[in-house]
């Protein structure tokens, strides 16, 4: 069974997060904030940590109902597969890796796939880069503008296909 928990922000107004029954006990003492900050297309349940009426650390909701520690020591990344920060049921969390969930075509908002960006690391002509994964093999390539590298996406994207 799903429990809504509403969480109040000052600016961002009033959001629910979606939990297990299970994991109520998990959270029930817990102050929960809204996360707004960490990813511009979702918004994340968590909770900061006081000592001595002192900010510590915070702790993501998801990582605790997946019994995952502090990321500095466990960097096992938690995957909300449908998108949704805030929807924190265990249907819905899964343990993966940095590469993992930043598949683009995992993320419904994202609004092209592959990404093209001026490579300055090394001092090179060919300093456009063209950059996407897909089923997890990296495809990268280099171009002298930034018109070349848009157009090759636009032919490297038609001929491809992803299975969603």
């Amino acid at each position: 069974m799903t429990l809504k928990i509403p969480i109040h922000h000052k600016s961002k107004g009033t959001h629910d997060m979606l939990i297990d029954t299970e994991d109520y006990d998990k959270i029930k003492d817990l102050n929960l904030t809204l996360n707004h900050t960490s990813n511009k297309h979702t918004y994340y349940a968590q909770h900061r940590v006081y000592k001595n009426q002192k900010y510590i650390k915070r702790v993501h909701i998801h990582r605790l109902i997946m019994g995952l520690g502090d990321f500095k020591e466990d960097k096992r990344i938690i995957n909300h597969i449908d998108g949704n920060g805030l929807n924190n049921q265990k249907s819905n969390l899964e343990i993966c890796d940095h590469m993992y969930n930043s598949q683009s075509f995992r993320m419904p908002n994202r609004k092209s796939v592959g990404v093209i960006y001026r490579d300055n690391s090394m001092s090179r002509k060919k300093c456009w880069r063209f950059v996407m994964t897909v089923n997890g093999k990296k495809h990268s390539k280099r171009f002298l503008t930034e018109q070349e590298a848009i157009e090759y996406k636009k032919q490297y994207l038609s001929h491809i296909t992803l299975d969603l």
